[in-house]
């Protein structure tokens, strides 16, 4: 990773990427051909100065993400646990339901 005419985008990756150990694997063009090929396709709209490159790592920045439903294993893990049988079911509700949760255990 040394190389005499750097930007300062590029040394910020590889100060960054300096904590690692990691290998490339480069595979060629004929085991690899669909990525050869997207990769030699000129994209006319854009030139190269225009495009902009997206610094901000993934991790940087947290996601929260909110349901409002249950999951669909709610009842399952529940009966699991405490070994009770959800009581708006009914009779041929229940069988499916106890049939179904014989798949699963809990660890």
């Amino acid at each position: 990773m040394v190389k005499k005419d750097a930007k300062l985008r590029l040394i910020r990756w590889v100060l960054l990427l300096q904590e690692f150990d990691f290998e490339v694997k480069d595979q060629k063009g004929t085991k690899n051909q669909v990525v050869d090929h997207l990769s030699r396709l000129e994209e006319t709209e854009k030139t190269k100065e225009d495009l902009e490159i997206n610094d901000a790592f993934q991790d940087e920045h947290l996601l929260e993400i909110s349901s409002t439903s249950t999951p669909w294993y709610a009842d399952i893990a529940n009966f699991l646990v405490s070994g009770l049988i959800p009581e708006e079911l009914e009779a041929y509700q229940k069988k499916y339901f106890l049939r179904e949760s014989r798949k699963y255990y809990w660890e």
